[in-house]
Order: C-alpha cells, then structure tokens, then sequence
C-alpha cells in the first residue's frame, strides 16, 4: 500500500474515534441532563449502558441515581464493586466516602478519602469531604485548613468548566468565610460563585439550590424562595429541594405548606434525612415533642451521629421529661454526653438543641444552649445571632445590643439581627417610664400620656391578677409601645421588636419577661389598649409561673378570661355554626388553632373554645382548678397528666363532660339557621323541578330582586301572592318593586297585609320599621324593630335600628339601654362609649358615666373630650382631687374647650384652692366673655 493510503485510513480512523468520542460526550450529557431533571429511573438505566465505554463514571452515575431514591446501601454496593476493578480510582473512592459519610460511618468515610487524595491530591469531593469529617470530630483548624485548600484551589484555577466541582468549592468558601468573619463573600458565592456553575449546565439546579439555602440562613425569605421555587422548577422531584422549601415554610410559620413538601420528599426518598428533620421541625413547632423524638429515633437509623438529629433530640426529651439547670442523668444529659464524647466543639449540635427549644417556646433554656454553641464553637456566626434574638425576647437589652452589634459585624446579611439593632436604635431615642412593677418605654412626643394611662391601669390591675394567678413575677415586666417612626410605621416596629421579621399580624405579643405593643396612634383602627395590656399581662405571669411550659391555648384561655367581656355576638355565631357542622376543636388539637389555622374562623374559634375550656374547669373543679392546672405544667405534665392530677378523670372523661357543657352553652346562643343559600341557576332549577313551591318561587323573586331583574321578579313575586296572598318575602319583593316606582302608600299596606308577627321574615319587618320611621310613626317603627329583635336576638342591626328611634324620640333611657348592647358588643367602639357617657351624666348616674368615660380614655387615650367625660364623673361623685388631674389633661389636648374649663373651676373650688380656681376662671372668661356662671363665681372669690 501507498503512503498515501496508509495515510488515508490513519486520518480516517482518527475522523471516527473522535466521532465516537463526540457521541460518547453527547449520549453521557444525555444522560447526566437526565439524572439532574429528576428522571432518576430513565437516569440509571441510561448510565448503565455506558458500563462498558466509561464504567468509573456509569458507576457513580448509578450510584446517585439509587441514594437519590433511597437505596444508598445498594449504591455503596454497586461503588464497592467498582472500586474492586478500578482500585486506584480517586473519584469513586471520593463518592463511596461521601455516601459513608451520610450514614454515619466516619471512620470509614475518612479512610477512603484519605485513599482518593493517595491517588489524586486535587480530588476536590474527597477535599471537602475531609474538611467535614475533621469539622464533626471537632478538629477545627484541620476543618479550616481544608476548606482554604479549596478556596486556594479555586484562585489558583484558570477556569473550572465542571459545575459540581464549583459547587463544592462554594460550599468550602462558605464555610471559611463563616468562620473567618469574611462576610464580603456571601455576596460573591450568590451573585457569582453559584451563577457560574449553573451557566456550566443549564440543567444542574444545585447552583439555585445552594444560593437558596444561603438566602434562608440569612432569613432573606423572599429571595430564598425565589432560588428555590429555580430549582424546583428544573427539577420538579428532587428531596433536597423539597425539604428545602419545608424548612422556607417553617422559617415563615406555614406548616401545612412545610407537611406538603416533607411528603413530596419522602415519596421521592422515603429515607431522606433532611425531611424527616423537617417533619421533626413540625411537631416541635406544634408544641408536640413526643411526636419528634419518635421522628427523631427512627432518623437515628439514617444517620446515627449527625448533631442536626441529636439536638433536636436532646431538645425533645427536655421538654418531654422536663428542662433542669443541669441534665446530668436525664435522657437529654445522655445525648449531650454522646454528642461530646464524639466532638469537643459540638457548637452545631448545640445551636440546633437551642434552636428546637425556641419553637418550643423555651426562651431561657433557648438562650442558655445558644450561648454554650459560641462557647463550644466560636467560628459560628449563627448562634450569636440567636443569643441576641433571645435576650431581646427575655428583655434583657444590654446585654442584646453588645450580642447583636457583635454577631451583626461578623453577619450583616442575617435579616433578624439587623432589623433587632434598628428596633434598639428606635428604643433609644424612647422615654422611660417606670412604676412599683413595670417599665414602659415609649415615644415621649407621640405617646407620652399613653405610658401614663398605661402605667397607672397596669398598677390597677397587678394585685387583683396575681392574687387569682397566684404568682408575682420577681422583676419588673418591661412593656414597649412602638409608633412610627423612620419611614416604618408602629406596627413594623412591633413586629420587628418580637421576631426581627414583619411577620405578626397581632398588635401585642409577650415573650414572657417582656411585651411590645403597637400604639394606637400608630394604627388606623382604634383599640382599647388597655384589654390588650391586661390580656399580655397573664401571658407574662403564666409564662413565668410555669417555667415556660404552659400550652399556647391554655395561656390565651386565662389572658380571655381575665379580659373579663362578654363573648362577642361574632363568636357566638360561629360557635353555633361549627357545632352544627361537626368542626370544633378538642384538647388534642386546639393549639393548631392558635399556630397554624387553616381560616380566621379557626384563630377566632380557638380563642372561644379555650376561654369556654377554663371556664368548664372552674365550673367541674372550682376557682382553685386554674391554679392547679398551672402547678400541673409548671412540674411538666402533659395535659392528659394534668387533667388527671386536678379532675381525678381520663382526658377523654373529661372531654366529655365538657361536650355535654359545650352543648348547653350552644342551646342557648339562639343563632338562626339559615336556609342553605343557592347560586341562581341552581334556584332557577329547583323552582322549575317544583312549581308548586310557593316558597322556592319566593327566594327566586328575591335573586331577581337583587340582580336588578325587576320585570321578572314581580312576576313572579305576583304568582306567589296569587297562590299565597300573605307570603311574608314574595310580599317584600313586590314592596321593593313598588317603592321603585314611588308607591310607598301600597308597599306599606301589602307589607302589613303580610306580616306574620309569630314568625316575622326580617327582610319584611326592616322594610316596613324603615318605612312607618320615615313616616315619623316612631311608636310603630319601635314596635317592629322589636319584634326584629326578639324573632333574631343575635343580630345587633335591630339594636342600631331601635337607637335612631330612640335618638329621635328623645328617650335617653331606652336609648341607654340599647347603645350599651350594643358597646358590649364592639369593645374598641369609641363614639358608643361618648355618647353612653354623656347620657350617664345627664342621668346624674355618675358611677355608670365613669365606667363609660373610662373606657372611652382606654381606646382614645389622646381625645381631650373622653378626659373631660370623666373628669366630670369624677367630680360627680365628689372625687375632686381626680377630677382636676383629668380636666387638666383634657385641657392639655384642647386648652380653648371652655366646658373643660367651667367643669376644672367647679372642682377647684370644691377642694378650696381659690388661688387655681381665679386662675382657671380667668382663662375661662378670656374664652367665653359671656360665661354668667363663671363672672359669678369669680366675683364672689373676688368678694372673698
């Protein structure tokens, strides 16, 4: 043969092995693209084809694909196998390390990374994998030295084309940056680090994945979802990315989402870790530890020494056996002694016992483990973070401040501690005030007489709750109330002083030593204040009294209780309603009412139902049962166990007894039932199935009615009253149409003709009360308001329609009566307690105004009117020394209200203090010349 062909099948066979090689390259993208969509079924048989061209690489392909379903036993099998032909092989030594590493078994993940670095020193899964597995056996500055080696690495590279590879160096760059306080690189690894690896391959989602997580650490929940929800949508079935978004769910309090996504794992990988560690963070943020440590023990098998398992296990036994100053002993101390045997710096371990503690609302204890994970492992930014949260809960600001200002220079991303140092910032331009067993800070310009009110209402009201509470607590409780301030407005403030995140919709809240309020000021909807303080109050005595074991539902029981109102006519309504339907809540649930309601009708319904609970136990068990049922939990027992120590019954005797109490109370709340409601088409159907049904027509007149249908519902209205002259609706309907046309003379008649005053259809007698009032027949008017009334004693427009009558009429004392219904309905309603207080003066009930007067004060602390109301009842009843302080403050909110005035002289002169009566006269006079009363008075202290 020539050269020339020679030469020819040369290049020829050089043409097809890079062919080949091309396909190769494609069909193993293929292939990876696959495993990375979460297709891990077509993935594995995909990489087991490639067994024979590529085997090292078919064999960690099929190795993820198997531990991304579970079976990671078979996958370390498969590389066991694999190694044995392929015994110098760096990287399958590297991946069987690391799934060795995820089971627990240290010591022989270590040897063979150790064995991968033998054949390939640049092995960068088997670098970082011995930087984890020194940070685990708390061989810190070996851990520290390996995570630099691959930040070196990074630098040294000219460019890194393998997006994993990337990966892992930012997991070793974030490490080192979070021990070396080099918080600049937290924004290198999100906006360039992690991007770059996923430019690598549009398809590895790990580059948002990981982005995710560093946005979630940092409590940047808006973009952690944004990387995660990246992910999820490259690769729709992966565990890690669902149990990811489970723990974005926790951080924002939405556990049923969070459930969704640990099933979505778990279906995925039934042995996931990282979701059953989330399904644990479930129950403890339900308040329920046994169900977490029975989680906990089975996540043992996954992994028997992972510290994320082991403090949160500790934390559970705590809390179920009870929390001591030292565990030594206990279930708790054991797990921490195993812990500590392994790993000298357990710092991790620690700040995920304090972080269990936390949801569980054990703030101390909380406190006290965050501190131990700085002490154990001062490289951690987290815990300190967490310290200063927590001494901020327990109102312990200085020593927040120094914690805060410290972890906020090691991590000024963590969203929590920066908005905790601008709510301190805000405290330190407050005022102080402080009384025999409070602290008030406040905003001296805005709320200055607010603390004021406050601070004297809190003193009123101290010994009567610690008496029926039966504890005092041994430090002042500290109280903040927080108005506008630096472009945030009060309620921002709030919820930052309580969680550092805008995340509580309430506007106060207790930590147990301390409570933030939101001023009204602040606020476009007043509240009494005063409810409010008195009601964070008992939290602040129940949390203390109980060392912090009190179930959430039964502290907001006592806190309803002691707000000592009637229940509201809108809870009445939906207790009535939930009871018909089957959907209350027992003792087993109710506290999922308070953290996680699945409506507001579930947060209202918990709230009613806890207050009736306390309320069945005073009744079975007497006053003395509270304060049993609060030893009970002070000595950690379940409710179960307390029920039995203070009633002597089972919890279901008890749930008993107190259905048949919950019945009689249902007996008696009268709510209507109303005729179940249908769409207009489905009306349209029923009436032409039944056409003899007068009153399906009837209700189909009325939807026309209200769909502006006129023609049709007065004809059908007309063959209604054709049928039936005095059906009550059909005749409403046709009173409606003839007002349409200015007929009010017939419409009244044909409303009378159809009245049924034994069963009196509402709409009927609204329409034809509103008529005879316009007509100024007052007497007829009231008498059908009334008949309202008694026929729907639930519903409060027929008290609002009998106080225009009255108003009108000049009956003072009916419409007394009514308007206090009406106030003891709505407990925030100002203008019903003005004009309830002005009745009760010109009644000369001066107790009665007080009362009124008072509770104006307590919604609208800044109305110079509601201060001069009771500075008036004051002087009433003689108590004139009151009086003065109150009409001078009234003064002080509107110095020209002459009423004020002549009421302040009055009281002055009353306790004979001449020399301030001239003066008020005086100012009195220069405002109202013509004042006959006030020129006396002054004449004859004048004469005098």
């Amino acid at each position: 043969r020539s050269m020339w062909q020679r030469g020819m099948r040369v290049a020829l066979v050089s043409v097809l092995l890079l062919a080949s090689r091309a396909a190769q390259s494609a069909t193993l993208d293929e292939t990876h693209k696959l495993f990375w969509s979460g297709r891990t079924a077509d993935a594995l048989a995909a990489y087991a084809e490639l067994a024979d061209s590529d085997p090292i690489v078919a064999a960690i392909g099929q190795a993820r694909c198997h531990a991304e379903r579970g079976n990671v036993e078979k996958a370390i099998i498969l590389l066991t196998h694999t190694v044995a032909a392929h015994p110098k092989s760096a990287a399958l030594l590297a991946e069987q390390a690391k799934l060795e590493f995820g089971r627990g078994k240290n010591d022989t993940a270590l040897r063979l990374v150790e064995q991968s670095l033998e054949y390939d020193k640049n092995n960068v899964p088997a670098r970082w994998l011995r930087g984890e597995l020194y940070r685990v056996r708390g061989e810190l500055k070996e851990a520290d030295a390996a995570y630099k080696w691959l930040v070196d690495f990074y630098n040294r590279q000219p460019a890194i084309d393998d997006p994993e590879t990337l990966r892992l160096i930012g997991l070793a760059a974030a490490q080192y940056a979070r021990w070396n306080r080099l918080h600049d690189q937290f924004g290198f690894l999100v906006n360039e680090l992690f991007p770059s690896a996923g430019q690598q391959n549009e398809h590895f989602w790990p580059a948002h994945y990981e982005t995710g997580l560093l946005f979630l650490e940092k409590y940047n929940t808006a973009e952690a979802a944004r990387e995660l929800k990246a992910a999820q949508v490259m690769n729709p079935h992966s565990p890690d990315i669902h149990a990811a978004l489970a723990r974005l769910a926790i951080q924002n309090y939405n556990l049923d989402e969070a459930l969704t996504e640990v099933r979505a794992a778990q279906a995925a990988n039934p042995k996931h870790l990282g979701a059953a560690l989330m399904r644990a963070d479930v129950h403890l943020a339900n308040f329920d530890p046994h169900q977490a440590a029975t989680v906990l023990e089975g996540a043992l098998d996954l992994n028997p020494h992972y510290e994320a398992t082991l403090g949160r296990l500790a934390a559970a036994y705590g809390m179920i056996d009870g929390l001591t100053d030292d565990p030594a002993g206990t279930r708790m101390g054991e797990v921490i002694a195993r812990v500590e045997k392994h790993n000298p710096h357990c710092g991790e371990f620690y700040e995920t016992l304090a972080d269990a503690l936390d949801k569980g609302r054990r703030f101390p204890q909380a406190a006290k483990y965050y501190s131990r994970a700085s002490e154990s492992m001062p490289q951690l930014p987290g815990p300190r973070g967490q310290l200063g949260l927590m001494q901020m809960r327990l109102g312990d600001e200085d020593a927040a401040r120094k914690t805060l200002d410290d972890s906020f220079s090691i991590d000024p991303f963590n969203v929590r501690v920066s908005n905790s140092l601008k709510v301190l910032e805000v405290l330190d331009g407050y005022a102080t005030l402080e009384t025999d067993h409070f602290i008030i800070r406040y905003d001296a310009e805005k709320d200055a007489l607010l603390a004021r009110y406050a601070g004297e209402y809190l003193e009123s009201v101290y010994p009567e709750l610690c008496r029926r509470l039966n504890f005092e607590p041994p430090e002042k409780s500290l109280f903040e109330i927080f108005n506008q301030a630096k472009n945030t407005d009060g309620h921002g403030w709030f919820s930052a002083r309580m969680v550092g995140l805008p995340a509580i919709h309430t506007i106060g809240a207790c930590a147990g030593k301390m409570v933030a309020l939101t001023s009204p000021a602040s606020m476009q909807k007043s509240f009494n204040w005063a409810r409010v303080l008195k009601h964070e109050f008992v939290h602040v005595i129940n949390l203390q009294q109980t060392n912090f074991t009190i179930p959430h539902w039964f502290t907001e029981a006592l806190a309803v209780l002691n707000e000592e109102q009637p229940r509201p006519p809108e809870w009445n309504a939906l207790l009535a309603r939930r009871a018909a339907a089957g959907k209350v809540f027992n003792l087993d649930n109710i506290n999922l009412g308070f953290i996680r309601p699945a409506s507001g009708d579930d947060w209202t319904l918990a709230y009613a139902q806890a207050e009736i609970y306390a309320e069945y136990m005073i009744e079975r068990g007497g006053d003395e049962a509270i304060g049993k049922m609060l030893g009970a939990y002070r000595d950690n027992l379940p409710t179960s166990k307390a029920i039995e120590r203070v009633f002597g019954v089972s919890q279901e005797d008890f749930e008993t007894g107190y259905r048949e109490h919950f019945s009689k109370l249902i007996a008696t709340l009268q709510v209507d039932e109303d005729e179940k409601p249908l769409k207009y088409s489905e009306l349209v159907r029923a009436a032409a199935a039944d056409p003899e049904s007068v009153d399906l027509a009837a209700r189909l007149a009325m939807a026309q009615l209200q769909r502006k249908e006129f023609p049709q519902a007065g004809l059908v209205a007309k063959r209604v009253l054709a049928k039936q002259p005095d059906h009550q609706l059909a005749a409403y309907v046709r009173a409606k149409l003839l007002l349409t046309v200015g007929d009010a003379e017939k419409a009244i008649q044909l409303l009378e003709e159809a009245l049924n005053r034994d069963q009196p259809q509402a709409d009927l007698v609204r329409l034809l009360a509103g008529l005879r009032y316009k007509q100024g027949k007052l007497d007829a008017a009231e008498e059908l308001y009334l008949l309202g009334r008694q026929a729907q004693p639930h519903e409060l427009a027929w008290a609002r329609s009998l106080a225009t009558v009255y108003l009108k009429q000049g009956d003072d004392a009916k419409l007394a009566r009514v308007l206090g219904e009406l106030a003891s309905a709505d407990g925030d309603n100002l203008t019903l307690r003005k004009k309830l207080a002005q009745l009760a003066l010109a009644a000369k009930d001066f107790k009665m105004a007080e009362q009124w007067a008072r509770e104006c004060v307590q919604i609208d602390v800044r109305e110079a009117l509601t201060h001069r109301l009771l500075g008036e009842a004051f002087a009433g009843q003689g108590r004139n020394q009151q009086a003065v302080a109150e009409l001078k403050t009234a003064l002080e909110l509107n110095q020209d209200d002459a009423s004020a005035l002549w009421a302040l002289a009055q009281a002055e002169h009353a306790l004979g203090n001449d020399e301030a009566t001239r003066l008020t006269l005086a100012r009195l006079l220069q405002l109202n010349p013509d004042h006959a009363e006030g020129a006396a008075m002054l004449e004859q202290l004048n004469d005098k």
